[in-house]
């Protein structure tokens, strides 16, 4: 039995705690090409830090080659993108993979007033991750080709098999950036905080008045999370999904003028099929 993972595009830079992964490969039953696609709606913050939240389809994605090239999640569940598996053993995973990061409009959010609209970026990374019977830990570190910067996950999930048709799995995890990469997300360069400081002046409800300043945020935790997730498998390829995902920002990301909620939740349900 296979269970997918739910993969929003804008997510494939970011951890994915959606779903169970898929099981270990077996050297016995290697095929060219196996898939689990599908669709899924997804209630999220407008942005990382965000007080609003939109409802919007999100794509099911998981294509293995040969269980040695991938697009979707990684077995680490720290990581997404197209990648490729250097080792791959039923215990053990160590992969190098590229990702994305999504681009941000300024109509996201309130908070976001004055900023424009933040151009999408390309990650390298790679992430390994070590499984002992039901229960995973993988680490993942990634660095941007240009000012996305670098950032470092850490994760644990377990999962356990309710009778023949479910799967409920529980994962924790935190991630970590250096200061570029809290900025990519959560700075204000000095361009940006005229424009806010304008808005301010012109009497922008949007922002209030020492939200127009510049900030340059340190690195550290950007933030932890913990998540929750049930696959059942309605047929032999057909699984539907759901789960719920709890984030809580680190404190640089917390005090970003951008910031307007420090705790954040997502929950989704999918369905998926298997081929």
């Amino acid at each position: 039995m296979r269970f997918p993972t739910i993969l929003p595009a804008v997510l494939l830079s970011a951890p994915v705690l959606a779903g169970a992964q898929t099981e270990s490969p077996s050297p016995t039953t290697t095929k060219m090409w196996s898939s689990n696609l599908g669709i899924a709606a997804v209630a999220m913050p407008g942005y990382s830090g965000s007080n609003k939240y939109r409802v919007r389809p999100a794509p099911i994605i998981q294509l293995e080659f040969k269980e040695r090239a991938y697009f979707g999640s990684s077995v680490s569940g720290v990581g997404g993108g197209l990648g490729v598996y250097v080792v791959r053993t039923p215990s053990l995973a160590l992969a190098a993979e590229v990702s994305s990061a999504g681009r941000r409009r300024e109509s996201y959010g309130d908070g976001l007033a004055g900023m424009g609209t933040r151009g999408g970026g390309t990650m390298l990374g790679t992430n390994a991750s070590y499984r002992v019977r039901s229960t995973t830990l993988g680490v993942a570190v990634s660095a941007g080709l240009k000012d996305e910067g670098v950032t470092g996950t850490v994760n644990l999930d377990t999962k356990k098999r309710i009778g023949t048709r479910m799967v409920a799995s529980f994962a924790t995890g935190a991630t970590f950036s250096d200061n570029e990469s809290m900025a990519f997300d959560f700075g204000v360069n000095p361009v940006q905080a005229l424009r806010r400081q304008a808005l301010i002046a012109s009497g922008d409800s949007r922002l209030s008045e020492d939200e127009g300043g510049v900030y340059a945020p340190k690195g550290g935790l950007k933030q932890a999370q913990v998540s929750t997730s049930l696959g059942y498998m309605l047929t032999k390829r057909t699984t539907a999904m759901g789960f719920v995902t709890g984030t809580r920002l680190g404190s640089e990301a917390a005090a970003s003028p951008l910031t307007r909620q420090r705790n954040g939740i997502m929950g989704g349900l999918g369905m998926a099929f298997g081929i």
